[in-house]
């Protein structure tokens, strides 16, 4: 999309963030700030956001994790292992306004590209039932239906194996 600005979100910037984030998930669902001040202090990296001129119009963001799946103890503050092997993706938002014009893939994108420059081996989520098509346009391969009750929401297990050097060690 023209005009968008892709950039790791300032951290005088999680407010309208927040924002976001409690737009477009269930109040039981949306993270909370703490959760995000957490997030961007220890993954900053992967906390990226898109603008169009002084608008945030959409974000992304997650922890590194040791856990082959994005349990409900992964959605607070709690800490896991910072330097893991996974990417457990815990928000993709666009502004309602701003829906289907490509903003979430583009971010997605940059996260993926940030996971794959890391070092991760694998990115997991979980989402809803209507967003597995999304995913799976991005090459992600759904595992089935998630223990995780969080929010109240019937979720998606999916994950997205990323480029490793495995057939080099074989």
């Amino acid at each position: 999309m023209i005009g968008i600005d892709l950039r790791i979100i300032a951290e005088d910037e999680l407010n309208a963030a927040i924002k976001l984030e409690q737009s477009c998930y269930t109040p039981e669902a949306a993270a909370t700030l703490k959760g995000f001040q957490y997030r961007y202090e220890h993954y900053r990296p992967y906390f990226w956001s898109a603008w169009l001129g002084n608008k945030l119009v959409g974000i992304t963001n997650g922890i590194r994790t040791s856990q082959s799946a994005c349990g409900d103890e992964l959605k607070g503050a709690q800490a896991d292992l910072q330097e893991g092997s996974n990417f457990c993706v815990l928000t993709v938002a666009v502004d309602e306004g701003y829906r289907l014009q490509g903003i979430g893939a583009l971010l997605l994108r940059k996260l993926i590209a940030q996971c794959e420059s890391s070092g991760i081996e694998t990115i997991i989520l979980m989402c809803e039932q209507h967003l597995i098509p999304f995913y799976e346009a991005e090459q992600f391969k759904l595992r089935g239906v998630s223990a995780s009750t969080h929010g109240g929401i019937n979720w998606h297990e999916m994950s997205r194996k990323l480029h490793t050097m495995e057939h080099l060690t074989e």
